[in-house]
């Protein structure tokens, strides 16, 4: 038992240093390291799918390199190969898992959460609580974005079913009464500047969600950075969604 521990522990170290130093060069290199790791239990190919996912959405600019370097472990039958074993689980359902708990956590539950957390802590000064619930604030709505950049990126390389992408774009579209609707449309435009070049030349209507996205500008208080991208997006769909560079 203290072996396979061991065994497991030198795992999880090496997939670190791979997702740490994971670049547009080495990427392919990196990849094919990953792949010869050893799986031999459940627990640890979802250790390894911690690390890799949480690290995806820390480094936002390489978002893509890790979502190809996804795709490839999904396509690879030895990184699999816990499936031999008689068990369904494959690194793709639990990393999709994952990108289905980050999608669909909800903020107040998870803010209600932290403040009985803080209630019970008496080592946190009441001067600083304002400081952790900003900060709390602020890296939630981050990874729901990235998470949302990762997805798509996903998608574009076939790692990603189009049925779920359609109900992430769905249930992001819908009318939420919550103090998030401005992250909810962010949330949506990052999505949609993934995945609309694929989605256009399907049969799905993409003209419902640009037209949310453009009425829901009438709202003032909402930042020029996410006018900024509504207004891209608009324009990448009125030129069937060839890039037009970032606008922020």
């Amino acid at each position: 038992m203290l072996e396979q521990k061991n065994n497991s522990d030198q795992v999880l170290n090496t997939v670190r240093s791979i997702v740490y130093h994971l670049n547009y060069v080495n990427w392919v290199k990196m990849t094919q390291k990953m792949m010869a790791l050893p799986i031999n239990n459940v627990k640890l190919l979802d250790d390894i799918t911690n690390i890799i996912f949480d690290r995806a959405l820390k480094r936002q600019n390489y978002t893509h390199i890790y979502a190809q370097m996804c795709t490839r472990l999904i396509n690879d039958s030895k990184f699999n190969n816990l499936i031999a074993t008689g068990t369904e689980i494959t690194f793709q359902k639990v990393l999709l898992k994952k990108c289905h708990d980050v999608f669909y956590s909800n903020y107040q539950e998870e803010l209600n959460k932290l403040k009985d957390t803080m209630k019970n802590d008496n080592m946190v000064p009441k001067k600083c609580l304002s400081g952790v619930l900003n900060n709390f604030l602020f890296n939630f709505q981050k990874r729901s974005i990235c998470n949302c950049r990762f997805i798509g990126e996903l998608f574009k390389n076939g790692a990603f079913p189009e049925k779920y992408i359609l109900k992430c774009i769905g249930d992001l579209g819908k009318e939420k009464n919550d103090n998030n609707y401005e992250l909810q449309m962010h949330c949506l435009c990052i999505i949609l500047q993934s995945v609309g070049l694929i989605l256009s030349k399907t049969s799905y209507d993409l003209n419902k969600n640009i037209n949310k996205l453009v009425s829901s500008m009438e709202n003032h208080g909402m930042s020029s950075t996410l006018k900024c991208l509504i207004k891209k997006l608009k324009i990448m769909n009125s030129k069937g969604w060839m890039d037009e560079g970032n606008c922020f």
